[in-house]
Formats: C-alpha cells, structure tokens, sequence
C-alpha cells in the first residue's frame, strides 16, 4: 500500500470533476452502478496505488483481485521514481541540452543550443555569439526541428522547413525587417532588381526574423532530423517513429530491460507520442518484433497503419539489439537516476537516442482493451528487477 503523506497529496490535488467524469464514463462502459464503481475506485486507490485514470485506462473494474495486484499503478511508479531517481539529477534528462550532452556518443545528430541569457535586449541582434551560431547552423541544413529544452510528449515541437523560411515566416504572421520597403505599386523590373542586389540582406533579416521567434517561444534547441530507416518509413513516414524501452539498474548496477513499446505517429503530425495523437504497441524485449496491434489513447485498435496500410503486428524492428546494447551502456552512464524510459529511433545506420525520460509513464504497459481474463501486468518483472 502507499503511504498516507501520498493520499493526501493526492486527494488535496486532484481534479475531481475529472474523477467523476472517469466514473460516468466507467459506468457506461461496464454497466455497473456509479456508486459501485465510486467505491471500488475508491479501493483500489488505497489496495494498489491506483488513480482514477488508472482504474479506466488499465481496466480495473474488469480484472479479479490477482490481475489487480499485478499490475504497475500510478502509485507504485511514483515509488520506483523516488526509490531509485535522485531528484537532484532529474535536470540531466528534463533539458534536453544536458542531456544531449550527457549521451552525446549516442546522439550522431548535429544540434545547437541557444543560450537567451547571452543575447542582449537591443534591436541588432547581427553580432550577438547566440545568433551568429544560428545563422551557421542553419546554413547548413535544409531543414531544422526547434523544440522547447524543458518540453515532453513531443509538445512545441515544430518542424522548419529553411528552403521555404519565408513561407515560415508568412504562416505564423512573423514580420521582417530587411532594412528597405519596396514601394507597393512598384514596377517588376524595379522589385526584381532591389531583391537581386539585396538577397543576402534578406535572407539575414529573415533568419534574424527566424531567431527572434524561436527565443520568443522558448524553442531553444535546434536539431538535424533524423532520417529514420527505410523500414521504419514503411510503417510510417509522417514522423519518426521511436521505441521506448525501459531500463532499471538495482544497487550492483545491473541493468534489466523491462520492457518495449513502438510509438507510431498518425500520419497526420511531425510526431509520434502517444499522448500527441499517436498510437503504441508492445515489442518483444528479445525478438524486437511487434507482438500486437497498436491502439491510441483513445482505445482505437489498429491492425493496420491507417495511412500506410503496413501491418503492425509481427512487424519487425531494425537494429534492435543493437538498440539494447546502446541503451544498456546509457543506462550505466546515469548512477543516480536508474529507472528511465529510453526513446530510441532506428536509422539506416542503426539505432539513436532521442531522449530519455527519469519519470516514464507506466499506464502504456497495460491498456484495459488488451486484457482479457488471463492478462497479468508488469508489477512482478519491477520488484523483481528493483531488489
């Protein structure tokens, strides 16, 4: 059982309008009494650590007593987290620039930080350090992604196109200020030949345009993308689509790889998170084959890509073993925060990380329409790997 501090952490902070929209909506999925289920909610918050979202998403009201216990709770992840995640090293995985940093051997990728407390507030922004690294960096590549250095679940995330900046620019209403204005009844001859002999100056003010909004945005880290593998693009080719997998290193510093999922975007975003819009399935942790049709927060279940038409299940994955090896060495890199969900994405080359996570969801394992009366969840793998 948790311990009281928790429940009372959690009932002072919980949303109950959302408790109580999760018991209607429970009610109508099993045809039990909303009292009934209030109580039995109510239960398994004290039994298993279990929240509300818990008790629907993992389908609690379906599973018998020993089902219940197996599985791993909001509860019992939040007492892995602080049994074996030192808070004072969770920064290392929370921005993205140290943690790029830290596993930088596993990050082939080029990427440029941009440090705001180095620019200054004044309106030339042309010989600043921070924006001359920009405008190199983005020289070379034809397209970038800016993300936020403290983001998650793939949120802010936006994809630049630098071929097309100016349509960039124009799409989300960004002014620029080349130093000049063409007369608006101008003749062509007039506006061809000002653009001609000021190109340069334009492209600079609409990287500079560029720069300024990416800083108003807080979208500090920029990134080459990642050209993912060939057989991944079969599966999807929308986003990048990544598989986590979950390592667990205990006090002699072993490393146990709990378990995999691939998440697979839409095909309708630049992203692939299963709380973005995406969908996820379970990956044998030996095989690195896809063991079952995929399903979005939602509860929609796909046999099939919806865009691609590629079957998921029994889909292999390039390159996974080797993605355990190289998620084993991270593991050991990180002595004081041991339980961490790895994203990793599979190139042409092998595997890469993108990022990892020191608070890794847990509801993902066990999804109420994936259990029938014989599923038994992942609780016992944990405490085995933990001790």
């Amino acid at each position: 059982m948790a311990s009281i501090s928790y429940y009372l952490k959690r009932i002072t902070k919980m949303d109950y309008k959302g408790f109580f929209d999760r018991i209607n909506d429970v009610s109508k999925k099993c045809n039990k009494s909303k009292v009934a289920i209030f109580f039995d909610m109510i239960w398994c918050g004290f039994r298993y650590g279990a929240g509300y979202m818990d008790y629907d998403v993992i389908g609690f009201y379906k599973l018998n007593s020993e089902q219940r216990d197996s599985m791993i709770t909001r509860g019992r992840n939040d007492k892995i987290v602080k049994r074996l995640n030192n808070r004072k090293y969770w920064h290392l995985f929370n921005n993205k620039n140290e943690f790029n940093e830290m596993f930088s051997r596993f990050i082939p990728r080029e990427w440029l930080f941009i440090n705001a407390k180095n620019i200054k507030k004044e309106k030339n922004l042309y010989q600043n350090e921070e924006f001359i690294k920009f405008k190199s960096f983005v020289s070379k590549h034809m397209v970038v992604f800016a993300k936020p250095n403290d983001g998650q679940c793939g949120k802010g995330i936006q994809k630049i196109d630098l071929i097309a900046l100016e349509s960039f620019l124009n799409k989300n209403n960004i002014e620029v200020d080349a130093g000049y204005k063409i007369p608006e009844n101008a003749p062509i001859e007039y506006t061809a030949e000002v653009l001609k002999n000021d190109a340069d100056k334009l492209y600079t003010a609409r990287v500079k345009a560029l720069f300024q909004y990416l800083i108003d945005n807080k979208l500090l880290l920029i990134e080459q993308p990642i050209i993912q593998h060939d057989e991944m693009n079969r599966l999807n080719s929308s986003s990048v689509n990544t598989c986590r997998i979950v390592s667990v290193m205990n006090e002699k510093n072993e490393v146990t790889l709990m378990a995999s999922f691939i998440r697979i975007g839409s095909g309708k975003g630049v992203v692939d998170n299963f709380n973005s819009g995406g969908m996820t399935a379970k990956v044998d942790i030996n095989t690195g084959k896809i063991i079952e049709d995929a399903i979005n927060k939602e509860g929609t279940v796909f046999e099939k890509h919806p865009v691609s038409g590629t079957k998921i299940n029994g889909f292999q994955i390039p390159f996974f073993e080797e993605a355990k090896k190289m998620v084993i060495e991270a593991a050991k890199l990180s002595k004081n925060v041991r339980y961490v969900g790895w994203d990793v994405a599979i190139t042409n080359n092998g595997p890469t990380l993108v990022e990892g996570n020191q608070y890794p969801g847990h509801d993902i394992y066990q999804v109420a329409e994936k259990l029938d009366e014989n599923s038994i969840g992942v609780w016992p793998h944990f405490k085995k790997a933990i001790e």
